[in-house]
């Protein structure tokens, strides 16, 4: 396994996690209804979202190596 596979594998995984972290912050909110949860969960999926962009932006250019 290349370093390109390792750092494309490594951001997916920091994608899921980042999406767990927004999953147990809306469970969070439920429980708790605090504004900061729900921001945080907010934020999570943005995260992961960007990403999950910046994964395939990076795979393309990339790609010819």
């Amino acid at each position: 396994m290349n370093l390109r596979s390792v750092h494309a594998l490594v951001i997916l995984f920091s994608a899921a996690l980042a999406v767990l972290f927004g999953v147990w912050c809306l469970g969070l909110y439920r429980r708790e209804d605090g504004v900061a949860s729900l921001l945080a969960a907010g934020v999570a999926f943005a995260v992961s979202f960007g990403l999950v962009v910046y994964d395939r932006w990076f795979l393309r250019k990339t790609r010819t190596l």
